[in-house]
């Protein structure tokens, strides 16, 4: 991650990534599967999972919906 970002940018990206991580675990999807679902890299996959990534809203969307959840769910637990 660039030295550069704001701390508070960096947790964000942390967040994403952890709650794509659990999400794709719970379905017992490898990041390679959930590549193939929503045409996202599964390097890139790593890479937001890891906090590594400036994810685009593009990205978010084919992820939540390749995992069947709400967009929302990947900045947000549900209550």
């Amino acid at each position: 991650m660039p030295d550069d970002l704001p701390l508070w940018i960096q947790q964000h990206r942390w967040a994403v990534g952890h709650r794509l991580r659990a999400l794709r675990q719970q379905q017992k999807l490898t990041q390679m599967q959930l590549a193939a679902r929503s045409g996202v890299d599964n390097k890139t996959i790593s890479r937001i999972e890891n906090g590594r990534h400036p994810t685009s809203i593009d990205q978010i969307a084919r992820l939540a919906r390749a995992l069947d959840v709400p967009s929302y769910r990947l900045f947000h637990d549900d209550p």
